[in-house]
């Protein structure tokens, strides 16, 4: 298969104006070190931000007399059928809400000579570098994960003149020269920030001596030139070429430690990160960033040809014709990739996990809190991590799980006297495990139990990609025994004798319960049936397995848990299909309140779960199809993670058409200029956009239920096209071209020799399987 990198120019987000707001903006990143580059003709502005800095410190839920108010709300629910009086009593279990994450700061770069002509910006998502050209003036910027520094280069055809400042929006700061080209700031962080919300307003909280400590600093370094210093501004002139280097710390010691609070490390900590950047030089220092982006970056290529002329064509542009009604395969391949280049940018091995807005945030009390919303989409965010080949980017969420399994245990054992661990739907750098709420938040956000399950279920599925058994038997078992445990106690029996997660609710969703109040805790929500089913499963795979493996889980507790998980697995209940053969979103039909929900939690079963399959179980395909039509229908799909989860959907459903309608939709209503998603009308986060990736690459190949699926939902619009290095479980990577809307090639290369059982799009002949040897790529040709 021809290499599409060489006939076509990589990936690129362009704009032919300045940078007007956060939307049009380029974000770089290195997984600890954020930046968005607003680029002007005179002034550049790039916000910054460091993962690991949010408001607040370790702290514990502070609730009382957990088991008692279980035992109440459950009895309000299955003795007296009272849900909104449990609803009320269930408001007992909610602690406090969780932290938010912070912007660092802003590096200013002034063009005090200004230049003429247009601004003109673009990323280029295959190098990771952002450049922005003005008349004769050039400026490149990228995040170095080697080096742990953002770069940014100034060149000119004319002496140069800038100024340089840092600035930062905290209320406590301050600023130092530690040499003479070189400044450095910091400031601390709030002790408190509540999230934003439509019925309330409070305000930020900054406590003396409380809340993160926080330095960064950047260094000018420009031969020939002089560089002179006025308190927080460096001026650089005299020079056509100069480079800044920009580091930052935070105080951060760890989720269960408080901060330190020593100025001077922090300022040491980014003088150091400086000078080993500066002995590396600008130039290698480009070429390592490079070397080290694109040894994840290149894993994989989508090329959907379409008009050559547009690669020219600002994205912006693009956008508005896609809007108009234009075909532009290109721009859904540009979107696959940005997917990509935002996970590499947000989420590396030993950084944090990418937040509702990755690693860029401008507010101090932003939307959400820009907190790991674990109800939806944190594990959206990460969809793209196994198939897209970049499963070192999702190190960061399994790291965050092993963290929330140490304050879930407490939280299950305080809380509800249960064993194991548990999470509920927000989580914090400091692993907030609890209900969130304060006491007055509805129970259809903070009553739900089950973040860790499906949190956990990650991890499971990279070893299935993985195909390893050791990280299986070592770092996943323990989760899922964990959780087994917790579950085991948490299940209680209603009338049949069947278990059931009792109080559940479908996440942030209602319904009008018989006297026609509108309520949210019920008995059994269908997203509760789906995820206890999948972790029972993974529970008794990941047993045997471990076993084979040479662990020991048939000892004695660990064999007395298994015997009870395959017992409790038998008395869950189905999931229930309504009598207008809908898949139902809770334990009954019910009249809902908002039909066109954005959450489509009742369907985790088709996706991202496999219990859903058109082959395997087509009562349940067909019941979960009339639910997403009807969601649709009634205007569902209303954000850009909701509309992304509709694409992977109707990916799973087999429906080309249908999918292209929903990436239309995301591109028309939900997608920013600068691709990234949008919550609407102006708020961004980051899950959409990896979502779209992840369901793009669904439509082309699928690998779960022992199949893999070549071209299982191929849109009209994208007849011809060629990818690489897709990855299917096994690990099985997968190269693919097409014509006419029908496979010519396919290549498995396998980690270990296999038999690969296929699935070949109707009418498409071929073999059913094919033999692969370890390591010796396979290819299979199909007949036009």
């Amino acid at each position: 298969m021809p290499d599409p990198t060489t006939t076509r120019p990589g990936p690129r987000i362009r704009f032919h104006h300045p940078a007007t707001s956060w939307m049009d903006a380029l974000p770089l990143g290195n997984g600890r070190l954020g930046a968005m580059v607003h680029a002007g003709r005179t002034r550049d502005r790039i916000a910054l931000n460091a993962d690991t800095l949010w408001s607040g410190g370790p702290r514990t839920h502070g609730v009382t007399g957990g088991p008692a108010t279980l035992a109440e709300v459950r009895r309000l629910l299955l003795d007296e059928g009272d849900p909104a009086a449990a609803g009320v009593a269930s408001k007992r279990l909610q602690g406090p809400n969780s932290e938010a994450y912070q912007p660092l700061g802003d590096l200013l770069v002034d063009l005090v000579a200004p230049t003429g002509g247009d601004c003109r910006r673009e990323l280029d998502l295959t190098r990771a570098v952002a450049t922005a050209r003005t008349g004769a003036t050039v400026r490149t910027a990228f995040c170095s994960a080697p080096d742990d520094v953002l770069v940014v280069r100034l060149r000119g055809d004319h002496p140069l003149d800038v100024t340089v400042t840092l600035r930062h929006p905290h209320r406590e700061g301050w600023t130092t020269r530690p040499d003479p080209v070189t400044v450095a700031a910091g400031g601390r962080v709030p002790a408190h920030v509540p999230p934003p919300h439509p019925d309330r307003s409070e305000p930020v909280v900054y406590t003396p001596g409380e809340g993160m400590c926080f330095g960064y600093a950047v260094r000018v370094l420009a031969r020939p030139g002089t560089v002179t210093a006025d308190g927080d501004t460096l001026r650089v002139t005299g020079t056509r070429e100069a480079t800044l280097l920009v580091a930052a710390e935070t105080a951060y010691r760890g989720w269960d430690r408080v901060p330190h609070d020593d100025r001077r490390r922090l300022l040491d900590a980014v003088t150091a990160t400086l000078d080993a950047a500066t002995a590396v030089g600008p130039d290698r220092l480009a070429a390592r960033h490079e070397a080290d982006h694109r040894a994840l970056f290149d894993r994989v290529h989508l090329d959907l040809p379409g008009d050559p002329a547009l690669d020219a064509v600002p994205t912006d542009e693009r956008l508005a014709r896609v809007r108009a009604g234009h075909a532009d395969p290109g721009l859904a391949a540009t979107l696959f990739a940005y997917g990509r280049y935002l996970l590499i940018a947000a989420s590396r091995p030993g950084s944090q996990p990418a937040t509702l807005q990755g690693v860029w945030c401008e507010d101090v009390q932003p939307a959400w809190s820009s907190n790991h919303t674990v109800n939806i989409n944190l594990q959206m965010t990460y969809w793209a991590a196994e198939t897209t080949n970049l499963p070192e980017c999702h190190r960061p969420l399994f790291d965050m799980v092993d963290e929330l399994a140490v304050s879930g245990a407490r939280t299950a054992r305080s809380l509800y006297d249960c064993a194991g661990w548990t999470a509920h739907h927000n989580v914090d750098l400091w692993r907030t495990s609890w209900p969130v709420g304060e006491g007055r938040d509805d129970p259809m956000w903070a009553m739900w139990p089950m973040g860790g399950v499906w949190l956990t279920l990650h991890l499971v599925d990279h070893a299935e990609f993985a195909g390893d058994d050791e990280f299986l038997a070592g770092r996943v078992w323990p989760l899922l025994r964990g959780l087994a445990a917790f579950f085991l106690d948490f299940l209680t029996p209603e009338g049949t004798g069947r278990l059931v997660s009792c109080p559940s609710t479908s996440p942030e969703n209602t319904y009008r319960d018989p006297a026609g109040r509108e309520v949210s805790v019920d008995v059994m929500t269908t997203m509760d049936v789906w995820l206890l089913r999948d972790l029972f499963r993974a529970t008794l795979t990941a047993a045997d397995r471990v076993a084979r493996a040479g662990g020991d889980p048939t000892a004695r507790a660990d064999g007395d848990l298994v015997r009870r998980v395959r017992a409790a697995r038998g008395r869950l209940p189905e999931p229930v299909v309504g009598p207008d053969g809908r898949l139902c979103e809770w334990s009954a039909p019910v009249t809902e309140v908002d039909p066109g929900h954005r959450h489509l939690s009742h369907l985790y079963g088709l996706c991202p779960g496999t219990a859903v399959d058109p082959v395997d179980t087509p009562a349940w395909s067909a019941a979960a199809r009339r639910s997403l039509r009807a969601r649709l229908d009634a205007g569902g799909g209303s954000t850009g993670w909701s509309r992304a989860w509709t694409i992977g959907l109707w990916a799973r459903l087999g429906d080309g058409v249908a999918a292209a309608e929903g990436l239309r939709e995301l591109f028309t209503h939900y997608t920013a200029p600068n691709l990234l998603n949008l919550q609407p009308p102006t708020t961004f986060q980051i899950d959409g956009t990896l979502g779209a990736t992840a369901a793009i690459a669904e439509l082309l190949v699928q690998s779960h239920n022992g199949r893999l699926r070549l071209l299982p939902a191929l849109p009209p619009a994208w007849p011809d096209g060629t990818v690489r290095g897709l990855r299917a479980r096994g690990p099985v990577l997968v190269d693919l071209a097409w014509r006419d809307g029908r496979p010519t090639s396919a290549t498995f290369t396998a980690a270990h020799d296999r038999t690969i059982l296929l699935a070949l799009p109707p009418g498409v002949p071929g073999p059913s399987s094919v033999q692969v040897r370890a390591h010796v790529p396979t290819t299979l040709t199909f007949p036009g």
